[in-house]
């Protein structure tokens, strides 16, 4: 009986448009955006290992909208390519103009740089040496003498600058760009940075998303009913696996129940022809959870998301397609033995995207055997650096007073490492593109939204929740599987103690994993401890 698929619903917040801001962003699509322009590494992450990886499918993004997300990476590359342009032509120019004027200008970042190292290493000094013991004082004499030499290494630099001043070392024409390049291009792209952070507010308009090639390719890959991995685990997108079992059961018919009946034999009790079909029963499970995604709060699970997902490793043989026809999904469904998998994604976003939780059911029947598994995901929030955005210091006055004084704090390491970040920014796409002709799998290896969560949840509530709907779900599935055997007449009583064994289940600590199962082995479910994202 052919059933049809249910195709998956985009589960991002997406702009209807081209050219046009995404509507209402989740909380997650905002931090991330804000991650672009205060975490260089993270941008260049996103952009060097998926934007300029063509040759690799993208991975799905749940919660947020990667076309977003990346747009905001490309605008911030352009603002640090800008600021460091000028900054070396500034420099350059001074030196050109007046080799003096240069060198007073190297003295002064070196005064600047180490002051502020030392000064940085005085007040650690200082706390350990209130907190430390009297032994561990004492080991501490080399940190001691590395903050004297920093000082005097800073009056020794200031000293030569006051030398080169006093000679007259520098003209003016000479002054103009060596005062731009140490003091105000750096402040002025600061303050242009938080200008376009702060459009990231919750109370603000994010500005429209623009457009190129890539995105468009990009914004095609999402929504798909397939993902071809190519790491170990195939759930790339979806966060952390944090626990899985499965268990098989045998299909036999139930015993008679009438007084004095003759009890079957196992042979006996084994149907001549399975009861039902993989697809008849991973369709009955659909319908039935769908009924959970809508009504009222005491009928459903509020933001519940059920669609069909087939999972491809791209390292193995077969063809590369983000898409999966129905005819194929039927198959994957009824003979599971190649690369290719498909699961029922059941998905809550919550907290605005930032907390997603996902329960991936596979439910297959072979050896005249039900086989049921079930692995749960989590990702967890954003970055606590990127929510500054919506926190009461990153705005108004006191965010624009902060970023000035980052912007002069940053001023010595901004000038020393402009040349090399503008050489580096000019040979980064090529790198890029380099890396992605050698790619031979296609599949997706880096998740944006991975690159920006942290590992662990912020608050009890959010570890709650998180348990709260993989327990409703699991739940849920094991029932609706349960009433599909009792209407095809399978004996359930192994299915109901391997239920009981799963849900209400012992802990046994074992290393990195709690091992979950009951003493005879018959189901196991083996769960991660990650530092609060249990």
């Amino acid at each position: 009986m052919a059933i049809p698929t249910l195709e998956p619903p985009i589960l991002t917040d997406q702009p209807g448009r081209r050219g046009e801001p995404p509507a209402g962003p989740t909380a997650a699509t905002r931090y991330l955006a804000v991650g672009a322009y205060l975490d260089d590494e993270y941008r260049r992450s996103c952009l060097r290992d998926v934007y300029h990886q063509r040759r690799r499918f993208v991975a799905p993004s749940y919660g947020f909208d990667l076309i977003t997300v990346l747009w905001h990476c490309l605008r911030a590359r352009r603002l640090a390519i800008a600021r460091d342009g000028l900054i070396t032509a500034a420099l350059a120019a001074t030196l050109l103009l007046d080799w003096r004027a240069f060198a007073a200008i190297a003295v002064a970042l070196l005064v600047l740089r180490t002051a502020g190292a030392a000064r940085r290493a005085t007040g650690e000094r200082f706390q350990q040496w209130h907190s430390a013991e009297a032994g561990i004082r004492k080991r501490g004499t080399r940190r001691t003498l590395a903050v004297l030499i920093g000082w005097t290494a800073a009056c020794v630099a200031l000293a030569v600058l006051i030398a080169l001043i006093l000679v007259g070392a520098t003209s003016p024409v000479a002054v103009i760009p060596a005062v731009t390049a140490v003091f105000v291009l750096p402040t002025v792209f600061a303050l242009w940075r938080q200008k376009r952070i702060q459009q990231c507010a919750s109370n603000r308009r994010m500005p429209p998303v623009g457009d190129t090639a890539r995105l468009r390719d990009i914004e095609s890959q999402q929504g798909t009913n397939t993902v071809v991995y190519g790491n170990y685990e195939p759930f790339i997108g979806a966060g952390d696996i944090i626990g899985t079992w499965g268990f098989p059961i045998r299909l036999v018919r139930k015993q008679p129940e009438a007084p004095g009946a003759e009890k079957l034999s196992e042979s006996r009790r084994e149907f001549d022809e399975p009861p039902f079909t993989a697809e008849e029963i991973v369709g009955y499970v659909r319908r039935e959870l769908n009924e959970l995604t809508t009504g009222e709060p005491e009928r459903s699970i509020p933001d519940l998301k059920i669609y069909d997902r087939v999972f491809l490793s791209a390292g193995e043989y077969g063809e590369r397609t983000l898409h999966t026809g129905p005819d194929r999904m039927l198959e994957i469904i009824r003979n599971p033995t190649e690369p290719a998998r498909h699961h029922l994604v059941c998905q809550v976003v919550s907290w605005s995207g930032e907390v997603v939780t996902t329960v991936h059911v596979h439910i297959a029947v072979q050896g005249r055997s039900l086989y049921l598994e079930v692995t749960s995901t989590l990702m967890a929030p954003c970055s606590e650096r990127y929510r500054i955005v919506d926190m009461e210091r990153g705005r108004g006055t006191r965010a624009w007073l902060r970023a000035l004084g980052c912007g002069i704090r940053e001023t010595p390491g901004v000038i020393l490492r402009a040349p090399v970040r503008l050489l580096a920014a000019s040979t980064a796409t090529l790198r890029g593109l380099r890396r992605s002709r050698r790619a031979a799998d296609r599949g997706a290896v880096v998740s944006v939204r991975r690159l920006g969560t942290e590992d662990e949840l912020r608050n009890f509530t959010q570890r709650g929740d998180f348990l709260k709907f993989r327990r409703l779900i699991e739940t849920q599935v094991q029932a609706k599987v349960l009433d599909f055997l009792d209407r095809h007449d399978v004996d359930t009583t192994e299915f109901r103690a391997r239920s009981a064994s799963v849900l209400n289940v012992g802990i046994l600590n074992n290393g990195e994993a709690n091992v979950f199962g009951d003493v005879s082995g018959s189901s196991t479910t083996t769960e991660k401890g990650p530092t609060d994202g249990q």
